[in-house]
């Protein structure tokens, strides 16, 4: 028997080493790091100045962040930056808040600087910004994501920094109607004036006269007659005076001598 104990003794010895160095490690294979809260720092200049202060200097939409110290290995810090518009100036005023943007980062130890940016959602008036350390986007879409509130936050006990500020909305315009204008009153245009070249038609004669450059000269239309009428009287032409006297004068005669037989031609 004392031979069989002999025996085994080496074994269970190797047999209890194995476990207990089994026991020894299996703790350490398992033990998760304790990474605590980000040591985070901040930056609105693009890296020329760094703080921790809970208020931030200034409204920025490009943050850059940064893990401080020696972070611990193994361990994810999650950094958020969310925008919103507000109805004051200050966190007290600050009233209904409206979700407008969110940016979020994870930092480790190989990536401990990054850079969040919501420049395209800043607000345009009154307004929030909001640095927290945790990657969970607080816009209202349900109980476990609310929008800030005076005094209550969603990210209290993880907020990093925060900026409340701008100015009040210009008031909206009210429309009005645009002035109806009334219609111009159309001018009377005045009759062209008849010129005085063109002579009034006498009763019964033609409806139109013809233009003045169209009518016949005078003289150029009249008949002459047997009668012995005084002669019309010519328009000057340009001709001798003489002329025009002698063959008057001549017809004259003529009228006289045609007159005189007529008279002899009764008698007989």
């Amino acid at each position: 028997m004392h031979s069989h104990v002999r025996r085994g003794l080496p074994m269970l010895t190797a047999l209890g080493l194995t476990v207990g160095v089994t026991a020894l490690a299996a703790p350490a294979a398992h033990a998760e790091p304790d990474c605590g809260r980000a040591p985070v720092q901040y930056s609105v200049d693009g890296g020329a100045h760094w703080t921790n202060d809970a208020t931030m200097p200034a409204e920025s939409g490009s943050v850059q962040v940064r893990l401080a110290g020696v972070p611990t290995a193994g361990c994810d810090y999650h950094v958020s930056l969310g925008s919103y518009a507000t109805q004051g100036a200050t966190w007290a005023t600050s009233g209904q808040q409206t979700f407008l943007g969110w940016a979020t980062t994870t930092l480790t130890r190989e990536h401990y600087r990054d850079t969040l940016d919501v420049t395209g959602h800043l607000p345009r008036c009154y307004g929030e910004l909001a640095l927290y350390s945790v990657g969970e986007k607080y816009d209202g879409s349900d109980s476990d994501h609310p929008l800030p509130h005076y005094p209550d936050e969603p990210f209290s006990g993880l907020g990093i920094a925060s900026w409340n500020g701008g100015t009040a909305c210009a008031p909206t315009p009210t429309p009005t109607a645009a002035p109806t204008s009334a219609a111009p009153t159309p001018t009377p245009t005045a009759a062209p004036a008849t010129s005085a070249a063109v002579s009034t038609p006498p009763p019964g004669g033609p409806t139109a006269s013809p233009r003045a450059d169209q009518r016949t000269p005078a003289a150029a239309t009249a008949t002459p007659t047997a009668t012995a009428t005084a002669a019309p009287a010519l328009a000057a032409t340009g001709a001798d005076d003489g002329l025009l006297i002698a063959a008057g004068v001549a017809a004259a005669a003529l009228v006289a001598a045609g007159g005189a037989a007529a008279y002899v031609g009764r008698r007989r």
